[in-house]
């Protein structure tokens, strides 16, 4: 009866922890939601002329990858209210999918000084932005 109970709690502590802090991604399904990511990216490109302002834009190493993608999401949700109607569903669904990429990682936070923040980053405009964001994408589906 004891056994019982003590592997219900690990199965329980379990499931808390991965509602908590999101299931880990298989190798699959990241390569599905980076193409899927890369493919919206393309739609989004149309809007690069109607989009007149900066962006903090990383320029990081392969090591920061997700703190990078971080960056990259917290930039995009402020477009949000700057685009078009027609593209907001596009955007929307970028963000959710990078909500998932990133979800559950914990290597989101900088170690050290080895990634930086976000702020510190160089603002470029929304071409340069966009253009970045496609080459991180393609070079972690590799």
């Amino acid at each position: 009866m004891m056994c019982k109970v003590l592997i219900f709690s690990c199965i329980s502590a379990v499931m808390l922890m991965t509602a908590a802090y999101g299931a880990p991604l298989s190798k699959d399904e990241e390569g599905h939601l980076l193409k899927a990511l890369i493919e919206d990216l393309k739609l989004l490109e149309k809007s690069k002329d109607k989009i007149h302002f900066e962006l903090y834009t990383p320029d990081e190493k392969h090591e920061c990858n997700r703190t990078s993608l971080q960056c990259y999401l917290r930039e995009l949700s402020t477009l949000e209210n700057e685009i078009e109607d027609e593209d907001v569903d596009n955007l929307q669904n970028i963000i959710k999918n990078l909500q998932s990429l990133t979800a559950g990682n914990q290597v989101l936070i900088p170690q050290g000084n080895r990634c930086k923040i976000c702020e510190a980053n160089q603002k470029k405009n929304f071409t340069a932005f966009h253009h970045e964001l496609n080459n991180l994408l393609k070079s972690m589906l590799k």
